[in-house]
């Protein structure tokens, strides 16, 4: 490891412990950051921790946990957010996927500190908060579907059936079914084999492949069980697209969006729902069109411009989501921290660490003061942008570091496919 990459990590850990609250892990520390909770920033962050084994904000991630748990809604849902008042966020489109990292959280805090204390104490909320997720698989085919923007990329129209929370969806069933034999939840083997069942509708559905022809892929054992939109789903996207080196963004009622969500098939490869042969196209594929470029990762490739049937005109709220800023391929160090332990997972080491020592360079680079760890960076430019000290920037830099360190992935070992 290099100076730089040492001392990025040295940073980084700084950050995270300013973030520190009484009511848990703030999405990023000063006054130009965002104070709350945030259920995904939060356990996205408890990844981080939880790889560079950093037990003394094992407390921040319990009250985080505490925290929301407290403001669960009476049918399961898990906020957003919790703002320092205490209070639920009711903003945006709603969080698909804080059910999901705060499942999929408690497994990983429980495997990484032995918290098993805590996992009695939320029983009943971890119960609550998967089920409420098994109900949004709305056509029952196993995928769970979602509005629009009501993810991560909060100003981006993702839709139906996202590849980012279903990439969650069949890690939280894994999780779930973890620490149901842990705790004795109900369910274990049901859960297991829902997480089977959302990995093979992912390769058949998202993933675009026509080389063994049109009738088999329509067939394919991924889509047996009859579920008749699928197999319309599947012939509209295979008949139209042909293949793709990526899995599709979103899929919805005769509908699917044909770019490349960085963070979702980073997640896939690092889930094992892609397996070595398709990793390797979507790295090859990564790399070819410079998706870590200037620094890792864009967010998508490529943008969408005013015109393309992805646009919006919310968009514009702010001047975010313009071409190559924010969601709309904006660079986010977060999902880069994540494209570094993909390539590791993958045995692309020495990729790995040359993007790692790229990454340790964005943290640094800054229009402000050094080492901002800023929320995103212009696509193009690189030029450091959004909130600063960023908890989740930090936190996914160490999961990146011990990844490349260890030449392994840390964390992720029981929530992943066989």
């Amino acid at each position: 490891m290099s100076e730089l990459t040492e001392e990025a990590a040295g940073r980084a850990r700084d950050v995270l412990r300013s973030c520190v609250t009484s009511l848990g892990l703030r999405a990023s520390a000063g006054e130009r950051g965002y104070p709350e909770v945030w259920a995904r920033d939060a356990m996205i962050s408890l990844l981080g921790i939880c790889a560079d084994g950093m037990d003394d904000l094992v407390p921040a991630l319990r009250d985080s946990l505490d925290t929301l748990t407290a403001n669960q809604s009476a049918l399961g849902y898990i906020p957003l957010n919790v703002g320092s008042d205490g209070n639920p966020s009711t903003a945006n489109a709603g969080s698909i996927d804080s059910n999901l990292w705060y499942v999929i959280g408690h497994h990983l805090l429980d495997r990484t500190f032995d918290e098993r204390d805590l996992l009695e104490r939320h029983r009943d909320a971890i119960e609550r908060a998967m089920l409420w997720v098994r109900y949004q698989d709305s056509d029952d085919d196993g995928l769970i579907e979602s509005q629009e923007a009501a993810d991560w990329a909060d100003l981006l129209a993702y839709r139906g059936k996202v590849l980012y929370p279903n990439v969650l969806y069949a890690m939280a069933l894994r999780a779930y079914a973890t620490m149901a034999e842990r705790i004795d939840l109900p369910g274990a083997n049901l859960h297991a084999q829902l997480a089977g069942v959302a990995t093979a509708r992912l390769n058949a559905i998202h993933w675009v492949e026509s080389d063994h022809g049109l009738w088999s892929t329509v067939t394919s054992p991924e889509l047996s069980g009859g579920h008749l939109e699928s197999r319309r789903l599947v012939q509209a996207t295979v008949t139209q697209l042909w293949g793709r080196p990526f899995y599709l963004p979103w899929v919805a009622f005769r509908d699917f969006g044909d770019w490349c969500d960085v963070l979702g098939n980073s997640l896939a490869i690092l889930a094992r729902i892609a397996d070595a042969r398709r990793a390797d196209r979507i790295l090859t594929y990564f790399d070819e069109v410079g998706v870590a470029r200037p620094y890792p990762a864009k967010a998508m490739h490529p943008s969408i411009e005013p015109g393309h049937k992805d646009w919006r005109d919310y968009y514009r709220n702010g001047d975010r989501s313009l071409p190559d800023q924010y969601h709309n391929g904006g660079i986010w160090p977060f999902i880069g921290g994540f494209l570094v332990a993909a390539l590791v997972e993958s045995g692309r080491q020495a990729e790995a660490e040359e993007h790692l020592e790229r990454l340790a360079g964005a943290l640094r680079e800054s229009h402000r003061e050094a080492w901002e760890f800023n929320e995103w960076h212009h696509g193009r430019t690189g030029r450091p942008m959004g909130a600063p000290q960023q908890a989740w920037t930090a936190a996914l830099y160490l999961f990146a570091f011990r990844a490349v360190a260890d030449r392994a992935v840390p964390c992720l070992d029981q929530i992943r496919a066989d």
